[in-house]
């Protein structure tokens, strides 16, 4: 089956089309000018099949002899001007060829001229020891029987025209220019279907690709995105490309208006508790309260520019992160002991296990930021009184950790999302479920730095599952 769709595959291919086009472009040509040619040249136009004569064309031609001689004409050219149906009837022909003067051949009816003039030279270049039937591609000759006209002997032989025309016959039958005509209008209409299998997709991408450039970043390529070819793969890829632009500018959309409300907030608690504090009926400790509110919103407005920095930092740089050799379940435990503190304010219990030692080469820093994105989400999204859970697991190439929160989970179709940056399940700002969308961006990029995986799930009961692959060597 893998081997079938190889081959699929392979013939699906837009060069393999473009070369079975212009293979079949060229052997059409060959066949169609070898077929014209022999057409054309007189071997074809007057080749002859010898077989024996039908009975009833044996009878037909002995009755017409007895009527000739029957008649006491004195001369051919007295018998060419009587009567005819005497004889024979249309559509037959009859031919009479001298014995004693093998090269004059006469005939009753005057055929077509390329006709006439084949059926004259074969009966003067043949000679005839007795009855056949000669089949040409126009005519069917029968005969020879000897008839005696006033003493002289000749040869005589009946013809009729061909009933059954092949293609070859009706070529024949068509002007020179129109037999000429046929291979270049095949070949024109294979060009045409070509160019336009080629051509047609090619300016439908060309179309989408300037109302893109036009800002119109909801345009895609339609049609052709079925083809297994080369055309259809940059179909595809030209709408991922103009999706990617949208979830883009989307996302700055989104963080216009997060960082707006971000900002606006603690801009709008520190002018508030500044003012208070300047207040002179303020008392000591009330404008201490005030100030160190101040110091809340300073430190909550540059945790989200640091963030913001961090995110650009790994996506938009080629900077090499500096590995050493850490001891990754300590630090495993260490992050642990830090979000225990905020998870006490939910009474929400974290756990470790099972706790086994591992070893591996990373940045410490981004390595704690990643982990602690993550974990911190799971306990903003536990309930109070519940549990997260952290499983560490070693096989021969990476250590793999699952975080494990009790939450409500995400819908399926924003599993994928949880770590594009900016996104957020809930569009709802509040201070419980809001924020930038950056914490798990910046955990992603920081575990992709070490060329490691991370991704999520829901849990079969409930509650969402995160789980960060990273390599031991």
């Amino acid at each position: 089956m893998k081997r079938f769709a190889k081959i699929k595959v392979l013939f699906s291919s837009f060069s393999i089309k473009l070369f079975a086009w212009f293979w079949l472009i060229a052997i059409t040509s060959i066949f169609s000018t070898r077929f014209i040619s022999h057409q054309l040249s007189s071997e074809a136009y007057n080749t002859v099949i010898s077989q024996a004569p039908l009975h009833d064309e044996l009878r037909k031609l002995h009755n017409t002899a007895r009527k000739i001689e029957r008649s006491k004409i004195k001369n051919i050219d007295k018998l060419l001007q009587t009567k005819l149906q005497r004889f024979i009837k249309a559509p037959f022909n009859l031919w009479f060829k001298s014995v004693e003067n093998n090269s004059t051949v006469t005939s009753l009816f005057l055929l077509p001229p390329k006709h006439q003039q084949a059926l004259t030279r074969y009966l003067n270049e043949q000679v005839f020891d007795q009855a056949i039937t000669s089949v040409f591609s126009h005519t069917r000759l029968i005969g020879p029987v000897t008839i005696k006209i006033n003493k002289q002997k000749y040869q005589l032989f009946i013809s009729r025209k061909q009933h059954k025309r092949n293609f070859g016959q009706l070529v024949q039958a068509l002007p020179s220019w129109g037999r000429v005509a046929i291979p270049v209008f095949i070949s024109f209409i294979l060009c045409l279907l070509l160019a336009r299998s080629f051509s047609k997709p090619i300016a439908t991408i060309k179309k989408a690709a300037t109302e893109l450039g036009k800002g119109n970043l909801a345009t895609r390529v339609k049609g052709i995105t079925k083809r297994n070819d080369e055309l259809g793969q940059l179909a595809n890829s030209f709408n991922q490309m103009a999706e990617q632009l949208q979830q883009n500018q989307s996302a700055q959309q989104r963080l216009l208006g997060d960082v707006s409300h971000e900002l606006r907030s603690p801009m709008t608690r520190l002018q508030m508790a500044l003012g208070l504090a300047q207040q002179e009926s303020t008392t000591k400790s009330t404008r201490e309260q005030y100030l160190q509110r101040c110091q809340l919103e300073v430190d909550r407005l540059n945790k989200m520019i640091e963030e913001a920095l961090v995110l650009s930092r790994l996506e938009n740089t080629l900077q090499t992160i500096e590995k050493e050799h850490l001891d990754f379940t300590a630090l495993l435990q260490n992050i642990i002991r830090e979000e225990q503190f905020i998870a006490n304010d939910k009474s929400i219990i974290i756990t470790l296990d099972p706790t086994i030692a591992v070893e591996l080469p990373g940045d410490p820093n981004l390595l704690f930021s990643a982990i602690s994105n993550v974990l911190t989400n799971a306990v903003k999204y536990s309930p109070e009184h519940s549990t997260v859970n952290v499983a560490l697991s070693v096989n021969e190439k990476t250590v793999s950790l699952i975080i494990c929160d009790n939450g409500i989970g995400v819908p399926p179709q924003s599993l994928t999302e949880l770590f594009t940056p900016f996104y957020r399940v809930n569009l709802a700002r509040d201070r419980n479920t809001g924020g930038t969308g950056l914490g798990l961006a910046i955990a992603k990029q920081a575990i992709i730095a070490h060329q490691g995986n991370i991704f999520a799930k829901n849990n079969e009961t409930k509650g969402l599952s995160v789980t960060i692959q990273l390599p031991l060597g």
